[in-house]
């Protein structure tokens, strides 16, 4: 698939990197990632909220740019490339969903603030070991508003001022602003693989909260694909910086008279890699694209994109692993960094296992396979 950005497109992501390069290297993250920071999280939402990249999908009247998930993504590519901190990547998507309130007054109330900077915001919409989709929603909201159950694994919690929650309601599926403060609110920090974000365990009772203003329900499966479509954006701007790394040390790195990357094996392997990469990214622009023009399909390359996604974060961080030789294994050098960040990704908001049921679904309808048995006739 061949789907490019706009001139406009490209300068935003160029100017994400180049303030990256500039202020939050390689270096700064793997300091990061050995003492995660809060000052450090809070300094880079506040260039976020300066630099417009909060709002990017906000309407101007909110304090917003007004643009499209295609931008939002671009931004989120970007950072990803750089491994930013999930904080700003955390505050970026609460934002987005806010954006989804009908009510201009709540939005003046959250959500202006947040695009601002003058508030922090979290999403928590999954239980711990629960599915991608409304079934894994473990809060449930009773009829005067009140939130309880586990919010799970929420993404710098501990820094926000509200925490967005999907519960369960009597008309379906919602999202509501809880005050993080709330004595009710329980956030218990938690140790992460990945240290590129700091993470808590979220639990409410008796929480009061208020629901977002929504057109229907369905908008909470909106959200979730847009939410997807960062994560794929994320990862395949990491896995696009893994490869560049990987291929400067294969130029480089000498074995037997000649640079290891001369060797035909590796240059098999990277070049389906490089395939891959490539394919996949332009299918996550054109993905944008669709939600943000409506087309029929969104939904569906939604599911292919993060599933091939997940797939190339494997190989991309097993590559990039491999390929550095012993080095690639030490805590010193960045490898260690990407495939934790590439595997992180992969897995959130669904891996291939769990979008290629939905693909095959999509494909053959539901309904229409004979069911497995077991040996001996047992179903």
């Amino acid at each position: 698939m061949d789907f490019s950005l706009s001139e406009e497109q490209v300068a935003m992501g160029g100017a994400v990197r180049r303030w990256l390069d500039r202020h939050l290297d390689l270096a700064c993250v793997a300091t990061y990632a050995d003492t995660p920071s809060a000052g450090l999280d809070a300094g880079l939402r506040r260039a976020a909220a300066d630099l417009d990249w909060l709002g990017v999908t906000a309407a101007p009247s909110d304090g917003g740019l007004g643009l499209g998930l295609l931008d939002l993504a671009v931004v989120a590519e970007a950072l990803g490339a750089g491994l930013a901190p999930a904080g700003v990547g955390t505050a970026m998507a609460a934002c987005d969903v806010l954006a989804t309130s009908i009510d201009p007054e709540q939005r003046r109330r959250w959500l202006a603030p947040m695009v601002a900077g003058e508030i922090v915001g979290a999403t928590a919409l999954r239980a711990p070991g629960g599915s991608w989709d409304r079934a894994g929603i473990a809060v449930t909201a009773t009829g005067d508003g009140l939130l309880n159950g586990d919010a799970g694994i929420v993404g710098h919690a501990e820094d926000a001022d509200i925490v967005l929650v999907a519960a369960t309601s009597a008309t379906g599926p919602a999202v509501f602003v809880v005050a993080a403060g709330h004595p009710g609110v329980s956030i218990r920090a938690v140790e992460t693989v990945d240290r590129t974000v700091r993470a808590a365990r979220v639990t409410l009772a008796d929480v009061p909260a208020e629901p977002l203003s929504w057109a229907h329900d369905e908008i909470f499966e909106h959200i979730v694909r847009r939410l997807t479509v960062l994560v794929s954006a994320d990862l395949v701007g990491a896995a696009g910086t893994a490869m560049r790394i990987t291929l400067d040390h294969l130029r480089a790195r000498r074995q037997f008279g000649r640079a290891i990357g001369g060797f035909q094996a590796i240059q098999h392997e990277m070049a389906e890699l490089y395939v891959a990469w490539t394919t996949i990214t332009h299918a996550l622009w054109y993905t944008a694209h669709a939600h943000d023009t409506g087309r029929d399909d969104a939904a569906l390359m939604t599911s292919v994109v993060k599933s091939r996604a997940a797939d190339l974060a494997r190989q991309m961080s097993a590559a990039m692993v491999q390929f550095h030789g012993a080095i690639g294994f030490t805590w010193e050098h960045s490898a260690h960094l990407f495939f934790k960040r590439l595997h992180r990704d992969a897995y959130d908001f669904g891996d291939d296992g769990w979008h290629d049921s939905i693909i095959a679904t999509a494909a053959i309808g539901p309904g229409t396979h004979p069911p497995l048995s077991l040996p001996g006739g047992a179903p």
